[in-house]
């Protein structure tokens, strides 16, 4: 790796003397982790130590833990230098970050001189996949994996090979280039783990089938947590064959087990949790099949610790719909809908965090909880006033289209365009507004629709309401339409086989419907899946009379069972812990001037930002220091101490004191580590070019770390800090 003695002197204090792709991944280093599968891919004249972690990086790649991968193939780096494969890992750990991939491949490129015959030709196929100029996307991938079968002709034992081919085979799939012989590639993996029965390849088997023969992935899925144990995506992964296969609470099992696994790598690691990738895809995964099992408590806990999270500008914002808010809220407001639960419904609307301002699809789903619930309630003067709110707002964004159409045309026709042109000014002017007033159209449709229900007008009509289907079932029911009721709840449980809450409205209807028998017959059914079912909850309260009728017990759920053949369970609470947990914050006690020392323990009791920066040299620094003194006192208006931690030493602490904009001394005090001891125990620090890294912190009264960044550049935005410590301080207060 680059010296740093020999660093530009324009280099921005923080960033990587390798390069901008460096900036962005992991930059403290990696540590040897048992478990993350068993594979061979030697490399050219590598060291013991170098090997052991290049085997580790690969099985981080076949478990798509990309970030840690990129950790080890860096420490491989740091440990030599010339190793051209280092480089060529990271690429991978990148491969669909094309830019950041790119930089690291041209590392590779320009050590190859120091690599093997064999490792050229890996490092080529992929310099070509990330560089081949012209060339469109499937001549790009067709040429990989050309490239990749080129590896396997000329070294046909080598398993990795194969093993890649398989995966960029799926991969591409969905980029474009479909499988044309599913059972071809299974063929490939099979020679794959035939000669290695416990590769983590059965990871690429069970993606194969999920979408095609599920059923054919069963003994991968039994596997495949057991090849690799370290890392959290292998315990996700068989949970998509057992979704296909509607085994719900073996998927959901698995789901737990994945959450547990990355729990305690970020509380070891100082991770926030939307830093690790498909973290929230398996939780929110999670949350839908504990709905699927009627376990309305636990969907509830996990959308819950979601919604808890921190929350961060770039990881877990209201802009991105891949966050733990995002699905937090989507799937909270969906369980309590599918539960019925109208009187939390509307206390946690009034209450909670559930939607944005600036984002349309967040308020509608609200609005719509909201209605619904007062529908389900009876509230008919609360369904009115929204529906009145609706057609305010629908009104208003018809009046923003029609004004910013009509502007776009008096500009195009001031700028003398043709009649075509002009139609197209006028239609990019309203586009932005087509969507949110559709949606809005949509909603407001259904709210008057629930509200004619409500105010009983006839003829009573459904048209207009969009819920699902054994839903739509009750309110016919409701209607006195039978034959209707028991139609759409016949289809409801066929197109959710082995979902209890379809069948829980089944049974009610067939047993409103005098058919006794049938309502036997399909509650035998509910129970064979009934072991995590609420019964306090409305739709299987609700079957309490009708348990009773038929002659069974009060509590009518079977106990859970186990099947044959899900491979080994070890105890859940082994695995990690249930919920996020902030890791505590190690302490510190570092000098302010030549006679005064500030600790941590200083603030014992109190909540503490940390702005860790790097001296009054660092022109971004100061402007971070700049940015949150003027919010000094609206943090300690909220009870919030605040510390600066520097790189200076202390003689040089009046050189940042004078960069002070506000005239004296900053407000808060800052404190000298020029040893950078304090920035290396909270992970501010790249290990591998041996220098401090901005950062910033929330540490709470009980010791912990409840936010941070680390970064290249300094985290100014001092108004979000302060919003989000309100709330995580807040969140954290009891537990």
């Amino acid at each position: 790796m680059a010296d740093p003695d020999q660093a530009p002197e324009a280099l921005r204090a923080g960033h990587s003397h390798e390069g901008e792709a460096f900036n962005e991944g992991p930059r403290q280093m990696a540590i040897a982790i048992a478990g993350t599968g068993e594979v061979h891919f030697p490399i050219h004249r590598a060291s013991p130590a170098v090997q052991s972690f290049f085997h580790q990086g690969i099985g981080q790649l076949h478990g798509f833990w990309y970030f840690e991968a990129e950790r080890t193939f860096r420490q491989i780096a740091a440990l030599d230098p010339t190793c051209a494969m280092a480089y060529w890992g990271m690429a991978m750990a990148n491969w669909e970050n094309p830019k950041r991939a790119t930089e690291f491949i041209n590392k590779a490129m320009a050590l190859r001189e120091h690599a093997g015959v064999k490792d050229t030709i890996w490092i080529e196929a992929q310099h070509r996949y990330h560089t081949a100029a012209g060339k469109d996307d499937i001549a790009k991938r067709r040429q990989l994996i050309r490239d990749l079968e080129a590896i396997i002709h000329a070294y046909p034992d080598d398993i990795e090979a194969k093993a890649f081919l398989a995966c960029r085979l799926w991969q591409f799939s969905r980029q474009g280039l479909p499988i044309s012989s599913h059972e071809s590639v299974d063929a490939l993996l099979q020679q794959v783990l035939a000669k290695a029965p416990m590769h983590p390849a059965h990871h690429y088997r069970i993606h194969l089938w999920d979408q095609e023969k599920a059923e054919r992935a069963l003994d991968s899925a039994a596997l495949l947590a057991s090849t690799a144990p370290a890392i959290a995506h292998m315990w996700h992964m068989p949970g998509h064959i057992y979704s296909k296969l509607h085994r719900y609470d073996d998927s959901a099992w698995h789901q737990q087990a994945s959450s547990r696994v990355d729990h305690r790598w970020m509380v070891k690691h100082r991770i926030l949790p939307d830093q690790i990738h498909n973290y929230v895809h398996n939780q929110e995964w999670l949350i839908r099949n504990l709905q699927m099992l009627g376990n309305c408590s636990e969907a509830l806990a996990v959308s819950r610790d979601l919604l808890g999270l921190p929350r961060h500008p770039t990881l877990n914002s209201d802009t991105n719909n891949k966050s733990s808010l995002h699905f937090g809220r989507l799937r909270h407001l969906e369980t309590l809908e599918q539960f019925e639960l109208w009187d939390m419904a509307l206390k946690d609307l009034a209450t909670g965090d559930f939607s944005s301002p600036g984002n349309d699809e967040s308020v509608i789903k609200t609005q719509r909880l909201s209605g619904i619930a007062h529908f389900s309630l009876g509230n008919l003067t609360e369904l009115k006033q929204l529906c009145d709110a609706l057609t305010a707002e629908t009104e208003k964004r018809l009046t923003e289209k029609s004004t910013a159409q009509e502007t776009a045309r008096s500009k195009a026709q001031k700028d003398k365009k043709n009649r075509k042109e002009i139609d197209q000014a006028v239609a990019d002017a309203g586009r932005k507004w087509n969507e949110p007033i559709r949606k809005h159209k949509e909603l407001l449709e259904e709210m008057r629709a629930h509200l004619a229900l409500l105010e009983k007008r006839k003829p009573l009509s459904l048209k207009g309401i969009r819920r699902p289907k054994h839903i739509m079932a009750r309110l016919h029911l409701q209607l006195g339409e039978k034959e209707q009721a028991l139609r759409l709840s016949k289809e409801a449980v066929e197109d959710a086989p082995q979902q209890t809450l379809p069948l829980a409205t089944r049974i009610e209807i067939l047993h409103a419907c005098d058919d006794k028998e049938g309502a036997r017959s399909a509650f035998t059914q509910l129970r064979s899946i009934s072991s995590a079912i609420d019964l306090k909850t409305p739709p299987f309260a609700r079957l309490a009379s009708i348990a009773s009728d038929l002659g069974m017990a009060a509590d009518w759920r079977n106990k859970p069972a186990l099947r044959e053949g899900v491979g080994s369970r070890p105890p859940l609470h082994s695995l990690g812990p249930q919920c996020w947990t902030p890791p505590p914050a190690p302490a510190f006690s570092l000098p302010q001037s030549a006679s005064q020392r500030i600790s941590l323990d200083s603030f014992k009791g109190k909540p503490v930002v940390l702005l860790f920066y790097l001296g009054h040299g660092c022109l971004h620094c100061i402007e971070q220091l700049n940015a949150f003194a003027p919010q000094y006192q609206a943090f300690r208006n909220a009870g919030i101490e605040m510390i600066a931690i520097s790189t200076d030493t202390v003689n040089d602490l009046l050189e940042s004191q004078h960069a002070f904009t506000g005239g004296g001394h900053f407000p808060f005090a800052i404190l000298a580590d020029p040893a950078h001891s304090s920035f290396q125990a909270y992970r501010a620090y790249d290990d591998f070019e041996k220098k401090p890294l901005h950062g910033t912190f929330l540490i709470d009264p009980q010791g912990r770390v409840l936010w941070q960044d680390i970064a290249a550049e300094p985290f100014a935005k001092p108004d979000f800090l302060l919003k989000e410590s309100v709330r995580l301080l807040q969140q954290h207060s009891d537990r």
